[in-house]
């Protein structure tokens, strides 16, 4: 009966490799690949926040050493500006260079010394004043019109701030035939009042050696640059003489890099300056690149194994049952052939053994049944020509009996009794043998019948003959097929007792034992060779055409065709020792 379809019987529908195919791609292939690639993207992501934040606490990192640097050249700009004894000794008219250099000497140089030596970072520290009283010299020097149009002194002029911090190019104090940038905070001393007779300007230069350090300690993977207010670069040194018009834009804008900043502070001399960060591609791509092998090494594996155990394991199934529908298509056709691999131990190979069983069942059930029509076919022939053989065997049996009978009157009438009762033996084994519509009988009659050959026998050799028969209660009343042992006995006396001199004898024995009876006809006949016995037992399957041992042949078919192989006949003879012939058929009820 045919189900409902649907979606299952569309599955039911495809073949068993698209299955598979189907299978690997949809369930193994697909998510594995997703999965990886989507692994791939976070980690990706991951990886640029990770190099990011890092990048971060570096322009942080960076804006705080520049910071401390500045905050200190400030703190130190707080700490001489307050100084009232430098105040006095600045403002102070001196009468000759003598009374200067007494001052200078006397502590004013030293006070500046103290504190380059506690500030490693302040590359010198320059007092100006217009007081043309002192000598230029040391950490002192008269402002002149040198000083007046330099930039520093501009921006502090023109600056309401009390701080300034100024990056600019001036005279090199040492070589003087060129110029040298300068990192400076710039202050104006007016903290006392009293002391405002001339003018006085505070110039601490920083070490620029010092900023470079910081703002290159991440080179070349990340560069650093200082903006000031206006956006302009001024540090490092390199980047800013490579600028034409240095600004923001220019400083950062360098294709697809990545720009971070961090503000240098809020106070006034430094508000609005910041460190900006450049980032490349290169920063994040060797990080990425080993994430990359990483992910599609992890990719590769996770993809090879698995398809590799889904390759050996769906090859197996597929492959064994394949053949198992190879051959079953083979059975529709008759061919039962067996299925030979090694089966497994799975469900699919309780399936291959299920059909070699069922396959080796059906060719045994087929030879069978095909053997035992041809059996019974040949059961139906042999049995109609031992019927005709037995007839053939006959001279005229119609006729015969007819004769006899006609000898029976005459007998009768001239009494001749003997020969009466023996022509009554003869006429009774006659008509049994012509009436053989039924073929199994009891052994008591076949005994019988066979006692009135014997009685023949006898009239026929007087008293040089004589016979036995021992039979039990039992086996009296098994059924035997009609005309089993008088054959057997026929030939003792025909072959084995008729060219014997002195006493012939024959015994006949039957009994049951178990499920079997045992039927036993022994002469003192002249025997027979080893030669001549290996001859009439290989003669006993030939057919029943042959002209030799017609009666031992005729017994033994026809038992075969009675019980089959349970018949087991047996032949003992021996020169001058007579002849033993046995048989063992089953009793049926």
């Amino acid at each position: 009966m045919q189900g409902t379809r649907g979606w299952l019987g569309f599955v039911n529908d495809i073949p068993l490799t698209w299955k598979f195919v189907l299978i690997y791609l949809l369930c193994v292939l697909m998510p594995i690949l997703t999965i990886n690639v989507l692994f791939y993207k976070q980690v990706s992501e991951n990886i640029r926040v990770r190099e990011e934040n890092n990048l971060h606490m570096t322009i942080d990192q960076a804006a705080r050493r520049t910071m401390e640097i500045i905050v200190g050249g400030v703190t130190l700009s707080h700490s001489i500006a307050t100084d009232r004894g430098l105040y006095e000794s600045l403002d102070r008219e001196y009468p000759d260079l003598v009374a200067f250099y007494d001052m200078f000497n006397s502590g004013l140089n030293d006070k500046i010394k103290s504190f380059l030596t506690a500030y490693t970072y302040v590359e010198n520290i320059s007092v100006y004043t217009d007081n043309y009283t002192i000598a230029n010299g040391g950490h002192f020097f008269i402002l002149g019109e040198r000083e007046t149009s330099s930039v520093w002194y501009r921006t502090a002029r023109d600056s309401v701030s009390a701080v300034n911090i100024v990056v600019y190019q001036d005279d090199n104090p040492i070589t003087r035939d060129g110029e040298k940038e300068y990192f400076s905070i710039i202050r104006r001393l007016n903290e006392y009042s009293l002391y405002n007779k001339h003018t006085k300007y505070l110039k601490i230069d920083l070490k620029i050696s010092r900023i470079e350090d910081i703002l290159n300690q991440e080179a070349p993977y990340f560069r650093m640059e200082m903006v000031d207010d206006k956006g302009n670069v001024q540090f490092p040194l390199a980047a800013r003489r490579s600028l034409a018009e240095p600004n923001v834009g220019e400083a950062a804008g360098r294709g697809n890099n990545m720009v971070l900043e961090s503000t240098l502070g809020a106070a006034s001399y430094i508000q609005g300056w910041k460190i900006i960060g450049i980032a490349g591609e290169s920063q994040f791509q060797t990080a990425l690149n080993d994430a990359t092998r990483f992910i599609w090494m992890l990719a590769a594996i996770s993809t090879l194994v698995p398809t590799t155990l889904i390759f050996v394991m769906l090859r197996s199934y597929n492959y064994r049952i394949k053949r198992l529908a190879r051959h079953m298509d083979k059975a529709k056709n008759e061919k039962f052939d067996l299925i030979r691999l090694r089966e497994g131990k799975d469900e699919i190979g309780g399936l291959i053994r299920s059909f070699n069983r069922m396959t080796e069942t059906i060719e045994a059930l087929i030879n069978d049944v095909y053997k035992l029509e041809i059996q019974q076919k040949d059961m139906q022939l042999e049995q109609v020509r031992a019927e005709l053989k037995l007839l053939q065997s006959q001279m005229n049996p119609h006729f015969l009996f007819n004769t006899l009978n006609a000898l029976l009157v005459v007998s009768a009438k001239n009494g001749y009794t003997e020969v009466t009762d023996i022509i009554k033996d003869l006429s009774l084994l006659l008509r049994r043998m012509l009436s053989w519509s039924e073929d199994a009988v009891t052994l008591q009659e076949e005994l019988h019948f066979t006692e009135m050959y014997l009685k023949i026998e006898k009239f026929r050799f007087a008293d040089r003959f004589d016979y036995s028969i021992e039979i039990d209660e039992a086996s009296a009343r098994c059924m035997v097929p009609k005309m089993c042992i008088q054959p057997l006995v026929e030939n003792a006396c025909k072959h084995g007792l008729q060219s014997v001199k002195g006493q012939r004898f024959i015994r006949i024995e039957a009994h049951q034992s178990g499920a079997y009876l045992y039927v036993r006809v022994q002469d003192n006949g002249k025997g027979m060779t080893t030669d001549r016995l290996a001859f009439i037992r290989s003669q006993m399957n030939s057919g029943l055409d042959a002209d030799e041992n017609v009666g031992l042949r005729n017994v033994y078919r026809r038992l075969r065709l009675h019980y089959g192989n349970s018949v087991d006949l047996k032949i003992e003879s021996a020169p001058q020792q007579g002849t033993t012939i046995s048989f063992r058929i089953p009793v049926k009820p």
